[in-house]
Parts: C-alpha cells; sequence; structure tokens
C-alpha cells in the first residue's frame, strides 16, 4: 500500500484501526469462554531462584568442529 508522504504522522493509527476489531474479538472472547481458548496461558518461572555461576575468566572453552 502505497501512502502520500503527509500519511507517515499518522501511520501508526491507520495500522491500528483494522486491528482494533480483532484485539476486541480477542477481549470478548477472553471474557465469555469459560475455556479462555484464544488467551495464554499465565507463565510462571518453576526453575531453580539462583544458581552458581563461574567468572568468566574461569569457564572452559570447549572448541567445536565447524565442519561437523
Amino acid at each position: 500500500m502505497r501512502l502520500p508522504a503527509k500519511w507517515a504522522e499518522i501511520f501508526t493509527v491507520l495500522f491500528a484501526i483494522p486491528r482494533t476489531a480483532g484485539w476486541l474479538a480477542q477481549w470478548q472472547e477472553l471474557i465469555t469462554d469459560p475455556e479462555q481458548k484464544i488467551a495464554r496461558p499465565r507463565q510462571v518461572y518453576t526453575g531453580q531462584a539462583a544458581r552458581d555461576v563461574a567468572p568468566i575468566e574461569n569457564r572452559v572453552v570447549v572448541a567445536t568442529d565447524p565442519t561437523a
């Protein structure tokens, strides 16, 4: 889509207006659908809180074969 140069100032608005219908449809389904099919589940990190890490100067560099 080729727009006149003067429209460059409102490009973000032109981009967002058509997407608003989709955003509202997703929000409506999130609110009304008990299974929340299109909403992403909450992601909670369950790994270690802290790990011991060797200082960079103490780390060993492992060479890899570039032809492999």
